[in-house]
């Protein structure tokens, strides 16, 4: 018999974290435990006593070595097993399942530490396997800390101190690895994130400042945007800042994705598409257009869905295209909740994208040429891991799609990957509201979706629709009156109460509950366990299911009322699904739950906000606490489909000014992407250049704001320090060159104007010589005018960037259709470069372009970028020589060293 009946894991909770935020953390983590292995896991917290290390919040956590059954305890789980058999199945060692907890554990506590609105962040990867030389702080135990407290020499006081010595002398010689642990969590940052950086690592104050003036001062800090000020020289803005490194990381990722797009050999034949459709008579047409762009031609492709648009279904009907023409399609998301919801609801096998990760490193499921590889949420991946899944679908060949939300839930780590990719190569849109019967509640659904708070809470209150009370809990009693009155009036409505606290949901289903109770509602009541607790079910209670499941056939999100109760099993009647292929078929389907083997459900009165992410009520209830943010008001107000209700106690939110300030606060992640467009800095080829031209000569540092602008006469050491050694760098600095300072275009944008400016020249041609041509020519003339509608006519689809400029050359040279034509067939790109000397005629070749022998290859310039100097020719001739002049200005200021190429 084993003496051995549980295995401990100790956690060290973040002190940041409230402490029911620190038990909602600690459960969320055992039931990931409890789940993965099927035993029965235990935790209990311990916090600090007043006199020990207030920081040292912590966890202990027993799981059984056994699986539990119904029997009681079963076979020892997976991670009792030893590592032959483990091998001999194909399993992962126990190592391997060790580092997949630690990563798990990662997860849920950043996931926990960013709903509840902090910016700190932990790896469980170590500083080696980083790259970094600063010492990790270490958490000191319960009983460490205990006898520190009595007076006893504790070895790991000693290393603290030690690694503390280290730390200063290691980032003395290399402050940029402080950049790179911020950078781990934001790609764009302030002072005070440098501050809080240093802080985990230097406890003196003395080499605190000291280490903050020369991280301040490094040579791979690059100044975004400079600090604002008043007239009174007080700062209303901070400073931005990034690294070298992730501007030239985000720009990469960016370059390669526009070179997938602008690649073919990835599209599905007509056919299959409308085959594809006709089993779904129901698709709207930005549907259908929205499927048409994922199966064309380009190697990377993205849709942006507005919540309640149909996203899963666009996806299954895509997924078909793609297989009917021979295409192996995968599927990826950041958790695996998502990863499994993809799978659920578009047919389109899923894993995690740490899954795929680990199986590319370890040399299994490598990508080919004939894959497309769909990440599903992509708006909450960060930027460094959607580069490392742009490169691997690139150098495979493959297709890559990206479908997600920019302005629902952020990535926990550095970047907004998603929107900075779209917003560079496109993208089709699903922004018709569905859910929503009214109109103008749709109106305000598309205003809540383009983080337009204050607009869309107007439109509500303007209807009557938000109650303010004194109290929350005053608030709260206000939602149960409105639930039961609403249910009397209409007892076939689905009905949802949402909130952000986890206590408020508690507190509001029991409340609900016992009204119903009281009056005769329930009956034939049952305790059962639950994943979070028992809870008690009777006929007539609101069911929502918690997980997705494929043979029970229910998603996370999905209601239902219970219909009957027996031993170990709940019959619930389901409410209907979202989509409108779905609803017709799931709407009234009885489901048998065996709680046995399904234990992830609740009462469906009320849920948080984040749980509420699949759900469609006809009616929902919002009650607005503080924490909640623009991007959790845009969940909340749109899953409805008749009406809503915000109810807000004024100890939370004065009045609708401050729930307006309130609710409008984003926690939107930035890129470096963001500053480049208004500050210049290229996307693609000369990455450091930009930083150069902003911000001083080759090898010199970005400018750090001066403190004493910033505090007023008074200057502190650190101030003096950074002051100096800006000083000394901006000594030998050169002016900073102009900015430009107009916005991004988009390639469409871009192509239409120069589409439409052709037409004008073509006009302007036919006035001044259509009346002296005979008949014969003007035909022809208005037959190269039309040549563009026809190739956007064409078999009734969207014609393809290659299309357009063939129409463009058409215009311009004539027909090429029956000529002896021999020549080798040109790219787009080419085709775009003979396109601009045929309308402007041979050009001066620019020094940058000129090849001598022994020289380095000339850099291939993107579509865009041609597409650019295309628009600036077509504009005036005196405006096209002062834009060469000043690239003459710029190649000969780097002849001299002004800044590196």
């Amino acid at each position: 018999m084993d003496a051995r009946v549980a295995r401990e894991f100790e956690v060290a909770l973040p002190h940041e974290l409230t402490p029911e935020q620190r038990i909602d953390l600690a459960r969320s983590f055992s039931q990931d435990l409890a789940d993965r292995y099927g035993a029965a896991v235990d935790f209990a917290i311990h916090s600090p006593s007043g006199e020990t290390d207030i920081r040292n919040h912590h966890a202990h956590i027993l799981m059984t070595t056994r699986e539990v059954t119904s029997s009681g305890l079963g076979d020892k789980t997976q991670f009792e097993w030893r590592n032959a058999r483990l091998l001999a199945e194909g399993l992962p060692t126990s190592h391997m399942q060790l580092r997949d907890l630690r990563q798990a554990w990662e997860h849920h506590a950043n996931e926990h530490l960013a709903r509840a609105g902090h910016h700190e962040r932990i790896d469980h990867r170590s500083h080696e396997a980083r790259g970094l030389e600063i010492a990790p702080t270490q958490h000191m135990g319960v009983h460490a800390t205990e006898m520190q407290r009595r007076g006893m020499d504790v070895s790991r006081v000693r290393l603290e101190e030690d690694a503390a010595r280290q730390n200063v002398q290691s980032i003395r010689e290399k402050p940029e690895q402080v950049l790179d642990l911020v950078t781990g969590e934001k790609s764009v940052f302030d002072r005070h994130d440098v501050a809080r950086a240093l802080h985990r690592a230097i406890d003196d104050p003395q080499e605190f400042q000291n280490a903050f003036a020369q991280v301040m001062a490094s040579g791979e800090l690059v100044e975004l945007r400079c600090e604002a000020q008043d007239r009174h020289g007080h700062a209303t803005e901070l400073a931005r800042y990034s690294t070298r490194e992730m501007i030239e990381l985000e720009a990469g990722m960016v370059d390669r994705a526009v070179r997938m797009a602008e690649s073919g050999g990835h599209g599905v034949e007509g056919r299959h598409v409308e085959r594809s459709f006709a089993a779904r008579t129901w698709l709207a047409e930005e549907q259908r257009e929205a499927v048409r762009h994922v199966t064309g031609e380009e190697r990377c492709a993205a849709v942006v869905g507005l919540a309640g648009a149909g996203k899963s279904t666009m996806l299954t009907s895509a997924r078909e295209a793609w297989e009917a023409q021979g295409y192996r399609v995968h599927g990826a998301a950041l958790a695996g909740k998502a990863a499994e919801g993809l799978e659920e609801s578009s047919g389109i096998a899923s894993r995690t994208l740490a899954s795929w990760e680990y199986g590319w490193a370890n040399g299994r499921g490598q990508l080919s040429k004939g894959d497309v590889f769909v990440i599903d949420e992509a708006g909450m991946v960060s930027s460094r891991q959607l580069a490392r899944f742009i490169e691997e679908t690139d150098r495979a060949g493959a297709k890559l799609v990206l479908v997600g939300d920019p302005q629902q839930l952020q990535p926990i780590q550095a970047g907004a990957a998603f929107r900075a990719v779209t917003e560079h190569i496109g993208f089709a849109e699903l922004e018709e509201v569905r859910r929503q019967r009214e109109g103008w509640q749709r109106e305000a659904s598309h205003d809540f979706a383009r983080l337009r708070v204050s607009e869309g809470l107007s439109a509500y209150e303007g209807h009557g629709a938000i109650r303010f009370e004194e109290t929350r809990e005053a608030a709260r009693g206000a939602i149960v009156a409105a639930v039961m009155r609403d249910h009397d009036a209409k007892p076939e409505a689905s009905q949802l109460v949402l909130t952000h606290r986890r206590a408020d949901v508690r507190e509001l289903n029991e409340t609900i509950r016992d009204e119903r109770r009281e009056r005769g509602e329930l009956e034939n009541e049952r305790a059962y366990r639950t994943n979070d607790g028992e809870r008690v079910f009777a006929i007539g209670d609101r069911f929502l299911f918690l997980e997705n499941d494929r043979d029970l056939g229910v998603k996370n999100g999905m209601l239902g009322t219970v219909g009957a109760i027996r031993d170990g099993e709940i019959v619930v009647r389901l409410d209907g699904a979202q989509g409108p292929g779905q609803e017709a078929q799931d709407k009234g389907r009885v489901v048998t739950v065996p709680v046995a083997e399904y234990d992830k459900f609740d009462h469906g009165y009320a849920t948080t906000i984040h749980k509420s992410q699949g759900a469609t009520v006809d009616r929902s209830y919002v009650l607005a606490s503080g924490g909640m943010d623009s991007h959790l008001a845009y969940v909340a107000m749109t899953r409805h489909r008749d009406g809503v209700q915000l109810h807000v106690g004024r100890d939370d939110f004065a009045d609708m000014k401050a729930l307006v300030t309130g609710l409008s606060h984003a926690n939107t992640k930035e890129t470096t992407l963001d500053y480049a467009t208004r500050r210049g800095i290229e996307v693609e080829g000369r990455r450091m250049e930009s930083a150069e031209r902003l911000f001083g000569g080759e090898g010199q540092a970005i400018r750090v704001p001066d403190a004493a602008e910033r505090e007023g006469p008074k200057e502190s050491h650190t101030a003096r320090l950074v002051r100096e050694m800006r000083e000394d760098r901006e000594a030998a600095r050169e002016p900073p060159l102009p900015v430009p300072t107009s916005e991004r275009v988009s390639v469409a944008d871009r192509i239409a104007a120069l589409e439409a400016r052709a037409q004008e020249r073509v006009a302007a041609e036919r006035t001044a010589g259509e009346r002296a041509m005979p008949a014969p020519e003007r035909a022809e003339v208005t037959g190269r005018d039309q040549a563009m509608g026809r190739a956007q006519e064409s078999e009734g689809e969207r014609p393809t960037l290659a299309q357009r400029l063939d129409a463009l050359r058409t215009r311009d040279v004539g027909p090429t259709e029956g000529r002896n034509d021999d020549r080798p067939k040109l790219s787009v790109t080419e085709r775009i470069e003979a396109l601009s000397e045929r309308v402007e005629g041979p050009r001066e070749r620019e020094p940058s372009q000129e090849r001598e022998t022994g020289a380095e290859p000339v850099r291939k310039r993107s579509i865009e970028e041609r597409l650019a100097e295309l628009q600036a020719r077509q504009i005036t001739p005196e405006e096209r020589e002062r834009s060469r002049e000043q690239e003459r200005e710029r190649d000969r200021d780097r002849d001299r060293g002004g800044y590196e190429r």
